[in-house]
């Protein structure tokens, strides 16, 4: 037995032998209910269900990521803004861990070795490239909104310096599949797929974004920090990055030729609604027959892949009332559209890693019959029982961001915006030279959180006037008297 396949029939065993006790965890169907307590309002009890599903002898695992993330989301909304930053901050943590090992360890190009033998779901999640960008810029926003505004700049650099990462990285990693395919003697088509319902993965929202991760609200917002702190130079590049990602939208379009010439006045306020709506899309995993090499030739196998199922999606707003103003309202992100376009992308290497994984099990059960039929259909079980496609994902993230922006009165303001089950309206305090209000839509509530807290701001002090130009007179002396 090669040391391969004999690795692969210990593994699928043990799994087999643990099914019983504790099946692999179902993290969509926990979140259900979850999800399901912030549209009916009630986030505090659901954070209390995420607590209940990540408690020892739920789960055999430690509080990964998507606890971080999850906890972090409702904690935020749920107005407790520096304890949803600080959980965010442990889940950016996984995501840093990823990043120095992409940078510095070969062997994580290929992923971990359980990727291989049983499936995805044995991989540490480490989020899917959208919700690691968009954990940044959560990060962002929840520094402004605490007045940390040295913490937000440094966020907004990160936010950049990661998505570079991730193209990098996603180049390499398919690079390595192609390698690991090569020595199983695998090849791979995603024409194959014909029970696949690509059509999903190929809409003109879809093929419209550059990539599955960039979103143009994360630049947007750079751009418009940069600009109300006084800054508008570095305020332009984060507009135009924005303008690249969603080269048709009139409020990017406006920011950038506007830039440097919005001017509030002393009792005024440059305001930024950040609306979001829905919840992200749920990962599925779905079971298509496809063509895989075994000892005797091809043999039709039944393989899993992740499909993504709109759910929940939220409501966008047209206008925001305020001050007898009807502001438009722009979506910028859909979450929905970039985690399609990611699977779209990724697609190639998921069916690679699949088909290898299949390899490698039929190889495992050719060894185990060898070891006695009892041992061959433990392995055939253990087989059908983890062919999983890995269905993790960050549920309570929005479906949608979209931001209306006007130069307000300071002072008490009544907003009011229709949210697809009526009319709702609050009244908010806007106290600063700026001010970001945000908005949750979820269907069934509506979260409205205080605007931003004063930080430390450089003083905006107008440009002094130009100097007139002094005309000297000349003076006649008076003439002399005669003696």
């Amino acid at each position: 037995m090669n040391i391969r396949g004999l690795s692969a029939l210990l593994l699928l065993v043990s799994v087999l032998a643990g099914c019983a006790g504790n099946p692999m965890r179902q993290y969509d169907g926990e979140l259900k209910e979850t999800v399901a307590l912030v549209k009916n309002g009630s986030v505090k009890l659901a954070i209390e269900q995420l607590e209940k599903n990540n408690t020892p002898g739920v789960i055999s695992q430690d509080k990964d990521i998507l606890y971080h993330l999850e906890k972090g989301e409702l904690l935020t909304l749920d107005s407790n803004y520096p304890a949803g930053r600080d959980s965010w901050l442990k889940a950016d943590e996984f995501v840093r861990e990823w990043e120095d090992s992409a940078k510095t360890n070969a062997a994580k190009l290929l992923g971990d070795v359980g990727s291989y033998l049983v499936n995805d779901k044995t991989r540490r999640y480490e989020g899917q490239d959208y919700e690691k960008v968009m954990l940044s810029t959560n990060l962002t926003l929840s520094h402004i909104m605490q007045g940390n505004y040295d913490l937000a700049r440094i966020e907004m650099k990160k936010t950049y310096e990661r998505e570079k990462l991730i193209e990098s990285f996603r180049e390499k990693e398919y690079d390595k599949l192609q390698e690991e395919a090569k020595t199983q003697n695998v090849t791979a088509d995603v024409k194959q797929m014909k029970d696949y319902p690509m059509a999903e993965l190929d809409t003109p929202e879809v093929n419209s974004l550059k990539n599955g991760f960039q979103n143009a609200f994360s630049h947007y917002l750079a751009g418009y920090f940069f600009e109300v702190t006084g800054e508008p130079s570095l305020a332009e590049p984060g507009y135009r990055n924005a303008l690249k990602l969603a080269p048709n939208s009139r409020i990017v379009q406006t920011g950038l030729k506007d830039v440097g010439r919005r001017r509030p006045g002393p009792k005024e306020s440059d305001v930024l609604f950040v609306i979001e709506s829905g919840f992200a899309p749920s990962w599925k995993s779905l079971s298509i027959p496809l063509p895989v090499p075994r000892k005797n030739g091809l043999m039709i196998t039944p393989l899993s892949f992740p499909l993504i199922k709109s759910e929940n999606k939220g409501f966008v707003p047209s206008t925001v009332s305020v001050a007898g103003k009807q502001l438009p309202v722009e979506t910028l992100t859909n979450i929905d559209a970039m985690a399609r376009r990611q699977l779209k992308d990724q697609m190639p290497g998921i069916l690679l890693r699949t088909i290898i994984r299949a390899v490698v099990k039929s190889v495992a059960q050719d060894q185990a019959y060898k070891g006695g039929i009892v041992l061959g259909v433990a392995a055939n079980v253990a087989t059908v029982v983890t062919e999983q496609a890995d269905e993790r994902s960050w549920r309570t993230l929005p479906e949608r961001i979209s931001v209306a922006r006007a130069t307000l009165a300071q002072g008490p303001q009544m907003i009011e915006f229709q949210t697809g089950a009526g009319s709702y309206k609050k009244e908010v305090t806007i106290g600063n030279r700026f001010a970001i209000i945000p908005i949750r839509i979820t269907g069934g509530a509506v979260y409205v959180g205080q605007p931003n807290t004063l930080g430390s701001l450089p003083e905006v002090v107008a440009a002094p006037e130009p100097k007139k130009a002094v005309t000297k007179k000349t003076v006649k002396k008076p003439a002399a008297k005669a003696e």
